[in-house]
């Protein structure tokens, strides 16, 4: 469940934020297990719901894609009619996910290690690494 911030805390701003919106800088309400005596946490959204991985982009693309053929079909079955669509078409979801190179193939840091030399370099911190593990230094 998706909550606003302004919500749990109780305080008011000058606008409402949009439900849409909600996915990037609301809160999460999630259930605890069984074993716990919390009976809820409240946690910040994962970071791939609004910036999705590159196999997850597919596949919300695919599900997008197959979901917008049943526009208009009236609900004959126990399922929706986009969710018996999405059903069928489980192999071709796959498909369009295998297709795309995992993370781990792709540049996981925001920098790359060259490009990280550079910015200590210019604001003037060494790294030198020794035997008994990194020392960090600043001219």
């Amino acid at each position: 469940m998706l909550v606003r911030a302004t919500t749990i805390l109780a305080a008011a701003s000058g606008g409402i934020e949009p439900r849409w919106r909600l996915a990037a800088t609301g809160l999460q309400i999630a259930r605890t297990p069984p074993w716990s005596k919390k009976p809820m946490t409240i946690r910040n959204v994962p970071y791939t719901a609004v910036m999705p991985k590159p196999k997850q982009l597919a596949v919300r693309i695919a599900f997008g894609r197959i979901a917008s053929q049943a526009k208009g079909k009236k609900k004959t079955g126990f399922l929706p009619p986009a969710a018996e669509l999405v059903a069928t078409a489980k192999g071709t979801i796959a498909q369009a996910a295998a297709g795309v190179p995992p993370q781990r193939d792709m540049r996981r840091n925001y920098h790359t290690l060259s490009q990280l030399e550079t910015i200590a370099s210019q604001k003037g911190i060494t790294v030198k690494l020794g035997t008994t593990g990194s020392q960090q230094t600043q001219q």
